[in-house]
Order: C-alpha cells, then structure tokens, then sequence
C-alpha cells in the first residue's frame, strides 16, 4: 500500500494494481466515479492539475460503508474522513476555493430570455473569474435529486446543490375573548 497522499498519488497506486483482487481494489483509495481525475483501475492515472481543483477520494471499509475524502488535483492535500461525498466535496472546495460557503445560492437557471439575464445577475454576484478558476455553482434544489455534480458550472467547475430550507410554519396561539367578561 502506498503512504503518498493527494488525489492524484492515490490514483497512480489505485491504476497499479491491475491484477489484484477484488477486497485489494475496495480498500485502496481512489477517485470518486465521474470526479475530476477519476479512471479505472485498467486506466492511464491523471496528471496533476495546473490549478487547485476539487474532486473525492473513496474506499471501502466494509461490505456496507465507504470512506470518502475531499482532495485535491494539484498538491497532496486531503480533507478528513466523511461518511458522505458532497460533505467530502465540500471540504475539497474549502481547500480550493476558500469563501465559496460566502457565495449566494440560485434557483435553477429558466429557459429562453430569462436564461441569459440569470446567467448575468449569477456572474454579477459571484467574484470575478470565479468561473475561470473552476470555481463552484451553487444552487438550490429538492431532495433527492441533491448530489454535487461535477463538471456542471461553467468554467468546468462544480454545481453544488443546497436544499431548500423548509419554512417554519407559525406557532402563534389566538386568545378569545370570553363572552360575559367581568362585571362591573
């Protein structure tokens, strides 16, 4: 097993080992299926990135539970141990593009006209370049339609999905005048 850390030395050890069998492959750390960087284990691995960039480390540690690890493309950088990828997608995020939990969050884009006035007021609102960078997207969405999804934001970068707060309902009790009040 390899001790070098970062996506992508993760990934060269993951691609080494061709041969190996099954409970070898589910217990080596690699990139997250459809993440930046991700091959098989038959693939070419990645080369690091020119730029920070985000994508998920995953193994499994037992038949039912996997690991996941936000990481990076360009340094070795690793985020801790999490039981879900978007959490592990966003701490990679707070490694590359530190504020983006700062950043205003959208609906979905409309169709039409309304489409190019949203995509203005979006790159309005976020920082300049922001999207050169490969910086993330944040939009709300239903559950359960919420994982991350890589590569959706423009520049190549992240949309990361936020469900939508659920609006507290009021709890205010309505007192009623008693008929026959109080005698004079």
């Amino acid at each position: 097993m390899s001790n070098d850390t970062g996506a992508i030395a993760r990934q060269r050890h993951y691609t080494s080992l061709r041969n190996a069998d099954r409970e070898v492959l589910r217990a080596a750390w690699s990139i997250g299926y459809g993440d930046p960087g991700f091959t098989t284990q038959f693939g070419i691995p990645p080369e690091p990135s020119t730029r920070h960039t985000a994508t998920s480390i995953g193994k499994i540690v037992a038949d039912v539970r996997r690991l996941q690890r936000g990481a990076c493309l360009a340094c070795s950088w690793e985020g801790p141990d999490r039981r879900r990828r978007d959490a592990a997608i966003e701490d990679a995020h707070d490694h590359t593009h530190p504020g983006w939990r700062d950043l205003p969050i959208f609906d979905r884009a409309r169709s039409g006209k309304a489409s190019k006035l949203w995509w203005a007021h979006v790159r309005a609102s976020y920082p300049n370049d922001w999207f050169d960078v490969g910086g993330p997207l944040r939009l709300y969405v239903e559950p359960p339609f919420d994982r991350h999804q890589a590569g959706a934001a423009p520049g190549g970068g992240f949309v990361l999905h936020t469900a939508r707060r659920k609006r507290q309902t009021s709890s205010s009790t309505q007192l009623s005048l008693e008929e026959g009040g109080p005698a004079e």
